[in-house]
Parts: C-alpha cells; sequence; structure tokens
C-alpha cells in the first residue's frame, strides 16, 4: 500500500506555487482511502489557503494527531474545524497533557501558547482521544506516546521560555506532551515529528524500542535551535553509528544552522529540505 506524505504547513514554502510559509508545522498523510493531519500550523488562514492550492478538503479529513499542545502546531485548529461540514466528529489523538494551558514568557509578559479554546459549537466537531501510551492510529501508523524525562537520556529539545502550570503555579515546562508519529513501511521506520521536544535521538531509540527494526527516514522539526556545534555534531555521530544514518528531512524548529551542518556531513542526498508543498512517498 502506498503512503504520501505532504508537508502543508512550515517556515519555508516551495516557491512558485502559490503557497504560504509559516512559524509551525502541519502534515498530510494519505495512507490508502484514510487521510489525516499531523499538526495544524499556527495560522488558521494559512493552514487552510495551503490546503485548498494542495486539493486538499478539510470534509476528506478522517482523524488528526497533534505532537504537543504548543500554538505553533495547534492554532489553526479553530478555522480547520470551522471549514468542516461532515457531521461526525473528528477523532484527535493526543497526549493527556496536550490541552493544559501553557504560556511562553517573553521579559516579563506571559505570552498564551497552548491549544486554543474552541467555543461549544466547534469543540462538537471534535472528539479527544488522549493517553500517554503509544496508540495504533491506523495499520502500520503509530504514536510514541510520552518519553518521560527520565528515560531522555540524551539531550531533549528544550525550550527555555516555556511554562505550564502545576499546582497552581508556572513552572518551567519540560513539554512531556511530546509525541512522535513512527510508520512501518517496507524499507523501515519513518518517524514524523512536529517539534521533538523529547529530543531527537531520545525519539530514536524509543521508536527502536517498540518496533525493532531500522530507522529508514525522520521528517519534520527536530528543535536543535539551541544546540551547541557539539551538540549537533553529536546527533549526527550517533544518527550514523547507532541508526544507520537515516534520510532527514529536517524543518521549522531544526534550525538552519543545525540542517547546515547535518547536510556537510551526510551530504544532500541525505539531508534534504522538506518545505510547504514537499510530497515523500513510501509503501507499507
Amino acid at each position: 500500500m502506498d503512503v504520501k506524505i505532504i508537508n502543508i504547513y512550515n517556515n519555508e514554502a516551495l516557491p512558485g506555487k502559490g503557497l504560504k510559509n509559516g512559524h509551525g508545522e502541519s502534515f498530510h498523510i494519505t495512507i490508502g482511502d484514510i487521510q489525516l493531519l499531523f499538526d495544524v500550523g499556527w495560522k488558521g488562514k494559512k493552514l487552510m489557503h495551503n490546503a485548498k492550492v494542495l486539493g486538499i478538503n478539510a470534509d476528506d479529513i478522517d482523524l488528526m494527531v497533534l505532537s504537543h499542545g504548543h500554538r505553533d502546531h495547534t492554532g489553526g485548529l479553530e478555522s480547520f474545524l470551522k471549514a468542516r461540514t461532515a457531521g461526525t466528529q473528528m477523532p484527535i489523538y493526543a497526549h493527556l497533557s496536550a490541552l493544559e494551558p501553557k504560556i511562553g514568557r517573553k521579559w516579563l509578559f506571559p505570552i498564551p501558547m497552548g491549544l486554543p479554546t474552541l467555543n461549544p459549537e466547534l469543540a462538537e466537531k471534535a472528539q479527544f482521544k488522549l493517553a500517554k501510551k503509544p496508540v495504533e492510529v491506523l495499520s502500520a501508523l503509530f504514536t510514541t506516546g510520552e518519553i518521560p524525562v527520565e528515560e531522555r537520556l540524551e539531550k531533549p529539545g528544550i525550550v527555555k521560555v516555556a511554562f505550564h502550570k502545576v499546582d497552581g503555579q508556572w513552572e518551567w515546562d519540560p513539554v512531556i506532551d511530546d509525541l512522535s508519529l513512527v510508520l512501518q513501511t517496507k524499507e523501515g521506520l519513518v518517524l514524523i515529528t512536529g517539534c521533538c521536544h523529547a529530543g531527537l535521538l531520545n525519539t530514536c531509540a524509543r521508536a527502536m524500542q517498540l518496533f525493532n527494526d531500522k530507522i529508514k527516514a525522520v521528517i519534520g522539526g527536530t528543535h536543535m535551535l539551541e544546540y551547541s556545534e557539539e551538540d549537533i555534531g553529536h546527533v549526527g555521530e550517533i544518527l550514523e553509528k547507532v541508526y544507520g544514518t537515516p534520510e532527514l528531512y529536517l524543518n521549522h524548529c531544526t534550525g538552519k544552522r543545525a540542517i547546515e551542518q547535518l547536510r556537510c556531513k551526510f551530504g544532500p542526498e541525505i539531508v534534504r529540505d522538506c518545505h510547504v508543498g514537499t510530497e515523500l512517498f513510501f509503501k507499507i
């Protein structure tokens, strides 16, 4: 069976196709006759514009997965649900903590960065399916589930300005709700990431633990913006020695510096662009 993955929201867009870029992430995934969205970007107008250009209809989407609760991955949900006229509820898979309030502190002023509040009419269109453990979303497609802090043996993709509430007080947020998708293909595992706040190497380790198969490719954001040159070098070394140098289609919060450093190490045939409009194909 064929699997098609299209990036429909990201910091950069392919030129000359009428697509819009924006800070955030969203992938449209087709497996057989089933269509799903993994994240919905930040700005709903941009999400729905790109969907229209790419021939994606909101009513044809069967389910959704949210990688975590940050606004640049959930902000487009309201516009998406408004565009749906189908009478059935949209199943939305996410971690138990993905719906909790989250803020980003910029100097003294808190900035809301959690999932937007849905009015009752839109909330009726969504059916949240929340879990900590891995979930089989479709045949051959799973979530990694929560990767606990104590199991993040490699450096995670931290956000110093991210906060959530603990016992009524704002505390630094380790983004425990972060999860990725794992697609089992004929050539190995394909990881589809949102921000990978759990850490790329920790996420690779979780996928190998769950499925005991080689990693063919990693697609999406890997939050290495705050990594040093040495940190990025270590990631490249482990990807090569432990995981057999998977193909890397990195974007969003990975950061251009990290992408170029990894491209310098592995070459453009391994580290490839993944902008809005990029299409990837796999067989399961």
